[in-house]
Formats: structure tokens, C-alpha cells, sequence
């Protein structure tokens, strides 16, 4: 095996640290900052750089950043509204948020949504065309929207009846995520489905889009013998 090498440890850190910066400037711009109701950002681009991890310098420095990254991203949710999150939840349903809730969500809705996107370049590995790239990233994606989907039946199904309750009592308007729940007549994971590939599809497209102009410059100017 392969050292690990400075460079490419050194590498690796300034990506994610452009992965951090890009989600907290993209937090503040309007339209870049468009999510669904209860949560997920239709323009997720920051994970770009962790894709770039992946293919610059293998699966292990790739699973590393995303999983850094996935632990950025809680500890700010957590600091920000997590915890508040959590007592409105309680009140509204009457579902305790014990330690095994708490500990599937960072699972399901942290750690494999972000650590995986270090796969994206699985088959970059064998063929390095941005075709193989796009494939790779379109897998990490469907692993994304598996992990999300059964965050979704299994930790939020009770705040979409709640909100569809609300909704029906003349209490709140209709969004984005009840109207989803009513096309698919109250089928928990169908509207999980729905609901978290509409997000997830458009990070897709924007960030292959972006990618696409940038791949060659990136792979020519960083690229050297992967370490893993």
C-alpha cells in the first residue's frame, strides 16, 4: 500500500474547507438557498469538492471528507435549530426524541448521506471519463435518497401527519411537502420517496452541470497517482 502523502492530505482538507464555504455563502444567497419545508436544499452544490476528493486521491480520503463534512453539517443544525427542532416535534406529536431517534438521525440523515458521496468515483477508478464520474456521482445520489427516504418513515412520518392535519383544519396552508403526501394518498414512503428525490435531483443536474467545465482544469492542474 500506497503512503499517504502530505499533498494530498493537505489537498483533501482545503476541499472540504471550499465545501464548508460554499454551503455557508450559498446559505445566504437567495434562490441558492431554496429548500424543501422540512428540509433539503434544491441546490446542494457544496458537495462538489467532496466528489473531487473521491477522484483526486481515492475511496478512503473521499469517505474521510464526507464524513467530516457530515459532522459539520450536524454540529450546525444542532447548534442552530436541531434542538429546538426537537421540543417542537415533541409537542406537536407526543413522539419522545429519545437517544435511539437522536442516533438514527445522525445516521440516516448525516453520516451515509454525506460520507458515500466518497464513492462517486468508483467507476472514475476504472475508466477516467467525466462519464464515469456523472455515473458514479448518479450512484451516490440513489444511496443518498435511499438513506433520506427511510429517515423519513422512520423518524419524520408522524410531522407530515401532523402537518397535513393542520392543513385539513384550516389551521395552515398547503405546501410543497402535504401536496406530495395527498398524491400519494398517505403512502409514508412513497412521499418520503418523492419528496426527497425532487431535492436530491436537482443537486444532481446543477452540480454535474457545474462540474462539467471545471473536471479537465481540476484532473490536468491536482491529478497524480492516487494514494488509496
Amino acid at each position: 500500500m500506497k503512503k499517504v502523502s502530505v499533498r494530498s492530505l493537505v489537498l483533501t482538507a482545503g476541499l472540504i474547507s471550499i465545501a464548508v464555504v460554499i454551503d455557508v455563502i450559498g446559505s445566504a444567497i437567495p434562490l441558492l438557498n431554496l429548500s424543501m419545508p422540512f428540509g433539503g436544499k434544491f441546490f446542494g452544490i457544496s458537495i462538489i469538492p467532496l466528489v473531487f476528493v473521491g477522484i483526486l486521491f481515492g475511496y478512503k480520503h473521499g469517505l474521510i471528507a464526507g464524513f467530516i463534512y457530515a459532522m459539520y453539517n450536524f454540529s450546525a443544525d444542532y447548534i442552530v435549530y436541531l434542538d429546538a427542532l426537537r421540543v417542537t416535534l415533541e409537542s406537536w406529536t407526543g413522539d419522545v426524541w429519545g437517544f435511539d431517534k437522536v442516533l438514527l438521525l445522525i445516521l440516516l440523515d448525516y453520516v451515509i448521506p454525506f460520507t458515500v458521496i466518497g464513492l462517486s468515483s468508483m467507476f472514475y477508478s476504472k475508466v477516467k471519463t467525466f462519464k464515469n464520474v456523472t455515473l458514479g456521482f448518479g450512484m451516490v445520489v440513489l444511496l443518498r435518497l435511499l438513506s433520506a427516504s427511510l429517515s423519513g418513515v422512520i423518524l419524520w412520518s408522524s410531522s407530515i401527519a401532523y402537518a397535513v392535519s393542520e392543513v385539513e383544519s384550516g389551521n395552515a396552508d398547503p405546501n410543497i411537502a402535504t401536496n406530495i403526501f395527498e398524491i400519494f394518498n398517505g403512502n409514508v414512503f412513497a412521499y418520503s420517496l418523492g419528496y426527497n428525490a425532487i431535492y436530491l435531483i436537482t443537486t444532481f443536474i446543477v452540480s454535474v452541470i457545474i462540474m462539467y467545465p471545471i473536471y479537465h482544469r481540476v484532473i490536468q492542474n491536482l491529478s497524480f497517482d492516487r494514494s488509496i
